[in-house]
């Protein structure tokens, strides 16, 4: 083992040597007495130290008498003194008559433990000792002294005695300790006035890194030397332990068998309340002196544990417990199952007898194979409600299955339950599906309340599970009466939001007794249905303004329950809804953190849906299509239930602006629940369907779906364009099936609903009444339409506005001005990615290293080297000598695109001017 840090102490061994071989010289080392005691902590490296010396004693031609005292030998009377007498020279004779001197005082002291009577043994014993060691200079040393039996410590006291003047030199080693073997026998020998004490510190950084660099190589320690030291603390035989267990290439240190045998070979060295303590740490994780160990260490007094330090526990143990969570760990693997539950529970019945929280005393009951005292469950179930409320659903979803497990009391069973399917719904809710029938019977029989059933009537929505949930509701409605105004508040919030999922679902005969009267009542409900309310601003009456107080109420959610997380996910539907793309957008990031930082699976999944959503409206087909995957990935498909109706329009819209067919295809063969069409969410799938469906050739099918769609929002009285546009889309698709009188009247219909603010969705009917008509009156329904949706941001909508407006100015013989308008659709179609509107290699003048001149009056634009197809057609009108403003508005961007698109296209073809960008283009100016 490398001697780090240890020179020193071994040189004051060697000065002591010197003195020894050299009696009538000045004394090189300190102090004239007789023993050198080497102490330090157990793996410090005593032993080590003590070896060397050793080597140096044999070069020097000094006898060495060397033993090593073994905790499992305490009681084993003599046995250090037997070991020196077998490392001494003596012929047969002799070593016949110590044996039997040494097996007759075993016998002795056996029989009696008077010292008085022993005395004369004692004696003799330490005179032959005393003998062998005068013979010849030597070196007495005994190893771990603390664990010396009692008659050899007499036997030694006898001969540090009587060596004073003779060439013997009395080598000890010990580690600190609670409290000696042998105090008396311990004592005498140890007496400040013999000793010259040598203390073997533990490493310190520095010496760390120079063991591990000797082990693993300078580059190597630098990496791992700090964190190594923390483990360890510089304990030498951990931190050779961690040179073992080190993998190649790690940059950390890796614990392992190596460092676990290490830290339980020192606890089994040191004391056995060292062990007992480190146990009870391990497995409390509590403090060293808080008021929870003394009682599981079995002490009367925490002032006993005052003894257990860095010292006395080699360097394992401190104030704060156990050093490090890998010292935990190992200390934990080498306990018995048993021996692990038993300070569970007792640590369990302490906390409770002293009245500390659930939270404290559970994860202590979490390993008992039984709970039989009343308490334990009761404290399990809110322990795990606490962590639920704190957003730990992993450590809710163990304490409450352990409670589940064995609970016999109906009622509180029925609140485990109950409690388990809202950890397991926002992992995946499909877990949520086992627990919910026997809360369903639990409700029946009045074992939940109902703001306790509120949880899992919406997970039963969540899954379609209708009828059930219906019929809960009727039975709390039963159950409720006009005196209990919380349950009144918190009926009217289930049915509200029950309205909100399933608009078409009639809940007559389920109402309360009496609404909700009381001031407090109002606020929690309006609280509570806030996204509810706010949606039926937004879609029901056109108030923006409420979108103001929407911002207010997400900044105060934390997503820490079910209402909190459909609150948010209603205000942020409600911006997508009033076209405030922006703002929802901010807001999915900033709920998606929290949701992240707290592991929700579900809403982190809802949310993702939502912000696929937002993309898809913003005209980014291909970040929709990745959300909208990376949405349905999170759950499965049974565990999204109903609301897979979501992520899957987006996934299956974008698909199809897309034209990825096959893909959309397989989305399509997706099993959705046959609830999911009497919900919003089907609304949206069957207009991605339809849309899918008019793309891919099948007009009758698609106009199927979108008057699907207006059939189900005028029952439930949701008709708005802001929801689906499904007059707009049937109108459209009325056109491709050649019944042109019928589309306009349905768009014109559409055109009377529509709202001033909704920008968008008049911006797509004018697209398609410009279809409707021909000549003039549709090239002013189209400029219309453009100049609508380029004011609300759709971007797609947009550029096939500008491709049908083309196509109109062409066929009016306006053919400078169709090429301008096609062309930017397609600049406006490449960004987001639609493939029917790309600009294709045809028309484009491109050759290796030059580049051909633009002409102004042909279809055809110019691809510069190194420049995209937008930058080459800013370069080409700037070189016909347009302005910024005039190149903007031909390109339906801002002044300020053209200028930072100019200045890239300067720099890409090293020009300063129009002129001469205009000459390397082969232009005039």
């Amino acid at each position: 083992m490398t001697m780090a840090e240890r020179d020193r102490h071994l040189d004051v061994l060697t000065d002591r040597l010197a003195d020894l071989l050299h009696p009538g010289e000045p004394a090189t080392g300190p102090g004239p007495g007789p023993i050198t005691l080497i102490t330090g902590p157990v793996g410090a490296g005593k032993t080590t130290l003590l070896q060397s010396f050793a080597r140096r004693c044999a070069e020097a031609g000094v006898a060495f008498l060397g033993a090593s005292a073994s905790r499992s030998e305490r009681t084993v009377p003599l046995e250090v003194i037997r070991q020196l007498v077998r490392r001494a020279t003596l012929d047969d004779a002799g070593r016949d008559r110590v044996g039997r001197l040494l097996d007759r005082a075993v016998l002795r002291w056996g029989e009696t433990a008077d010292e008085e009577a022993l005395a004369l043994l004692t004696a003799a014993i330490g005179g032959e000792l005393l003998e062998l060691a005068a013979r010849a200079p030597a070196v007495v040393a005994v190893d771990d002294l603390q664990h010396a039996d009692a008659p050899s410590l007499r036997c030694l006291d006898h001969l540090v005695r009587r060596v004073v003047g003779l060439p013997v030199l009395i080598v000890l080693t010990e580690a600190p300790r609670t409290r000696p073997w042998h105090p008396t026998a311990y004592a005498e020998l140890l007496q400040p006035a013999r000793l010259h004490r040598v203390r073997l510190p533990l490493l310190s950084p520095d010496g760390t890194y120079r063991v591990l660099a000797d082990r693993l190589g300078a580059p190597v320690a630098r990496r791992i030397a700090d964190e190594a030291f923390r483990i360890s603390g510089g304990n030498p035989l951990l931190v050779h332990a961690l040179a073992d267990d080190h993998p190649a290439g790690a940059g950390t240190p890796a614990p392992g068998e190596a460092f676990r045998e290490a830290v339980l070979s020192c606890l089994y060295r040191c004391e056995h309340l060292v062990l007992k303590t480190a146990r009870a740490l391990a497995v409390t994780e509590e403090p060293l002196h808080g008021p929870l160990l003394p009682h599981l260490v079995d002490l009367p007094s925490e002032l006993n544990l005052h003894a257990v330090d860095a010292a006395t526990s080699a360097g394992l143990v401190d104030a704060d417990g156990l050093r490090h969570p890998a010292v935990r760990r190992a200390v934990l693997d080498g306990m018995t199952v048993e021996e692990r539950t038993r300070l569970h529970r007792a640590a369990a019945q302490v906390l409770h007898d002293d009245g500390a929280p659930p939270p404290r005393i559970a994860p202590h009951l979490v390993t008992s194979d039984e709970l039989t005292e009343p308490w334990m469950v009761p404290t399990l179930l809110d322990a795990g409600e606490h962590a639920l409320a704190e957003g730990d659903v992993d450590t809710g979803l163990r304490y409450l299955r352990r409670a589940n497990r064995d609970c016999a009391d109906e009622c509180l069973r029925a609140r485990i339950r109950s409690a388990l399917a809202r950890a397991e719904w926002r992992l995946d809710p499909q877990g949520a599906v086992p627990h919910l029938l026997g809360v369903a019977t639990a409700v029946r029989a009045g074992h939940l309340s109902t703001r306790q059933a509120a949880g899992p009537i919406q997970y039963l929505l969540w899954h379609g599970q209708i009828d059930r949930a219906v019929d809960l509701i009727h039975h709390l409605g039963e159950r409720v009466d006009g005196v209990d105004t919380r349950s009144t508040a918190d009926l009217t919030i289930i049915r509200g939001w029950m309205a909100t999922l399933y608009p078409g679902v009639a809940l007559d005969g389920a109402a309360p007794a009496g609404t909700p009267r009381d001031p407090l009542a109002l606020a929690r409900v309006k609280h509570r249905l806030h996204g509810v309310l706010l949606l039926d601003a937004v879609l029901g009456r056109g108030d923006l303004g409420a979108l103001e107080n929407a911002e207010r109420t997400l900044g105060t959610l934390a997503l820490d329950d079910e209402p909190s997380m459909w609150n948010a996910v209603c205000a942020v539907i409600a911006m997508i809804y009033a076209d405030r793309l922006d703002l929802a957008g901010e807001w999915c990031e900033r709920l998606d953190r929290i949701a992240s930082a707290r592991r929700h699976r579900t809403p982190r999944a809802l949310l993702t849906a939502v912000a696929a959503t937002v993309a898809g409206r913003r005209g980014d087909l291909r970040r929709a299509r990745e959300l909208a995957d990376s949405a349905l990935n999170r759950l499965s498909p049974k565990g999204w239930g109903v609301v897979i109706g979501a992520p899957l329009a987006v996934r299956l819209w974008t698909l199809t602006c897309l034209e990825e067919w096959d893909e959309a295809a397989a989305c399509l063969r997706t099993p959705v629940p046959p609830a999911l069409f009497e919900t919003p969410f089907g609304l949206h799938y069957l207009h991605a369907r339809g849309v899918h469906a008019l793309a891919a050739g099948s007009p009758e099918a698609a106009l199927a779906d979108f008057q699907l769609c207006g059939q189900l929002m005028t029952s439930w009285r949701l008709d708005q364009a802001a929801l689906i546009p499904w007059r707009t889309e049937s109108a459209r698709t009325l056109l491709r099936l050649g019944r042109r009188q019928q589309a306009e009247k349905v768009i014109l219909e559409e055109l009377d609903r529509l709202r001033p603010t909704d920008l968008r969705y008049r911006g797509a009917a004018l697209r398609v009444l410009g279809a409707v008509h021909e000549g003039p009156e549709r090239i002013r329904h189209l400029r219309c339409a453009v100049r609508l949706l380029r004011q609300c941001g759709d971007r797609i909508e947009l550029a096939r506005a500008l491709g049908d407006l083309g196509q109109a100015q062409q066929q009016a013989g306006d053919l400078r001005e169709a090429r301008s308008t096609a062309r930017a659709a397609r600049d406006i179609a490449e960004e987001c990615g639609i493939p029917s509107l790309r600009p294709t290699a045809a028309g484009r003048v491109a050759t290796a290293g030059r580049t051909a001149a633009p002409d102004p009056d042909s279809d055809a634009g110019i691809l510069l080297t190194g420049l995209s197809d937008a930058e080459s057609r800013v370069a080409a009108l700037a070189a016909q000598g347009h302005t910024n403003r005039e190149i903007a508005e031909r390109m339906f961007l801002t002044v300020s695109a053209i200028e930072q698109r100019l200045t890239r296209i300067y720099r890409k073809l090293d020009v300063n001017s129009r002129s001469e960008l205009a000459a390397r283009l082969r232009l005039d100016p």
